[in-house]
């Protein structure tokens, strides 16, 4: 698994899609627009080699 350094803002994107919450709820929380989340969840899945929100909430449970 690709691990590249992720950004602090997709760090938060990537916390929050582990609590569940939608792309339109993050970007509410986060004053964006969801496109703008939707472009970071794409970079986050692209920088760390993954495809889903399960390998997501597994990189990140392992990130502890």
């Amino acid at each position: 698994m690709k691990q590249e350094k992720l950004t602090e803002r997709e760090l938060q994107i990537a916390k929050e899609c582990c609590k569940g919450k939608s792309s339109r709820s993050i970007a509410d929380v986060l004053g964006i627009s969801k496109r703008t989340v939707d472009s970071h969840k794409s970079n986050i899945y692209h920088k760390l080699g993954i495809s889903n929100n399960i390998e997501l909430i597994h990189f990140m449970y392992n990130l502890k």
